[in-house]
């Protein structure tokens, strides 16, 4: 069942959030995205959509603690790998993003300065990215992200790690807090701050489930999505929309980018315009 949208707010992405909680949530999410592999369901689509496009830089936007790029690398590395991606995002994980880097081999970089998602720098070009971060945005914000992208001609690409369910939703209120009671000690780099939050200040559980459980009310439906993406671009910049179903949990998307660069045979639940 699909419940209605309700726009509450994050913590973690207040401004009177302490940073090193917000890097505390950002560095878990990072973490717990890479060792189950989350978006893996949607390499293939997301690598034949870079192929397509012609881009050879990836701009990650609202990467937080990294995303998911350190595990979706090896997907790249036969076909469509992308010389370089660039994480960004409005608060920079600089510690987190800095590994991702050297982890990479250098096939990652990112930008030290906040970048916000509706105003990209022009000179920031290529095969944008947003990883479980679109629903932090109300619709007049999300539709000014795809539309920046579309007024410039770049592809982008959104993808969601929830929807608007209630098995989703106990899992974040049951489920979440626990699971980071026993996987914080062995995020990396080890920060101290990180196992203050956690077991000294408990308020990292908390704060986890609490704006997981806003994300799930928050991510947009498919056709929310068709919503915001109707008339954008014109005809020369096409839409596709649906939800990946190869994993646990659905995995909603919109990618959009110009005329064939998102054509695709049919997978998942899926519309194109």
């Amino acid at each position: 069942m699909t419940l209605p949208r309700i726009h509450a707010i994050e913590i973690h992405e207040q401004r009177w959030c302490p940073a090193s909680l917000r890097d505390t949530a950002t560095d878990y999410l990072q973490f717990v995205s890479n060792l189950t592999g989350a978006f893996s369901p949607i390499a293939p689509r997301l690598r034949d959509a870079l192929a397509r496009s012609g881009e050879k830089q990836v701009i990650d936007l609202c990467s937080g603690g990294g995303g998911p790029w350190l595990g979706l690398l090896p997907e790249f590395e036969v076909g469509a790998a992308p010389a370089r991606v660039t994480l960004t995002d409005r608060y920079p994980n600089r510690e987190a993003c800095t590994r991702a880097v050297c982890e990479s081999g250098g096939r990652i970089g990112f930008e030290a300065e906040p970048v916000e998602a509706m105003r990209v720098p022009v000179r920031l070009r290529g095969f944008r990215t947003l990883f479980a971060a679109f629903h932090h945005f109300r619709p007049a914000d999300a539709r000014a992200i795809l539309a920046d992208a579309a007024a410039r001609g770049q592809p982008i690409a959104i993808f969601e790690a929830t929807e608007r369910r209630v098995t989703g939703l106990l899992g974040m209120i049951f489920l979440v807090p626990l699971a980071t009671l026993f996987v914080m000690p062995f995020v990396r780099p080890f920060r101290l701050s990180r196992l203050v939050w956690t077991y000294l200040v408990p308020l990292a559980p908390l704060v986890i489930g609490f704006d997981g459980f806003v994300s799930c009310l928050r991510t947009y439906s498919s056709e929310e999505l068709e919503g915001l993406t109707a008339g954008l671009g014109g005809e020369h910049y096409r839409w596709e929309i649906g939800v990946e179903r190869g994993g646990p949990v659905g995995i909603p998307f919109a990618i959009g980018g110009p005329s064939g660069a998102v054509d695709s045979p049919a997978q998942g639940r899926q519309t194109s315009r």
